[in-house]
């Protein structure tokens, strides 16, 4: 698979490719940051991590690909980052 610089790369050309918001890669890496800190507050302790099950293959590699909730959160994200380091700029 990938590490996980190289899936920023691509998660970040398929965010731009769906949504057209020029996303740099150090966006969306933060954007996955915000979105695993919330799942990994959500998982259940018994459960596999969201992360763990989403954005990783069975070998614990990185996946390049997003399913359709994920490139959307993550998508998301990226312009709300954007909209708080407006304000706050």
């Amino acid at each position: 698979m990938a590490t996980f610089n190289e899936a920023v790369k691509r998660w970040t050309g398929t965010i731009n490719e769906w949504y057209g918001i020029d996303a740099r890669p150090a966006e969306v890496e933060n954007a996955f940051n915000v979105l695993k800190d919330y799942r990994d507050a959500k998982d259940e302790p018994d459960e596999e991590p969201y992360i763990e099950t989403f954005f990783k293959d069975h070998n614990n590699e990185w996946c390049t690909g997003l399913d359709t909730v994920d490139r959307e959160h993550l998508a998301g994200l990226v312009e709300d980052l954007r909209k708080i380091r407006t304000q706050t700029s």
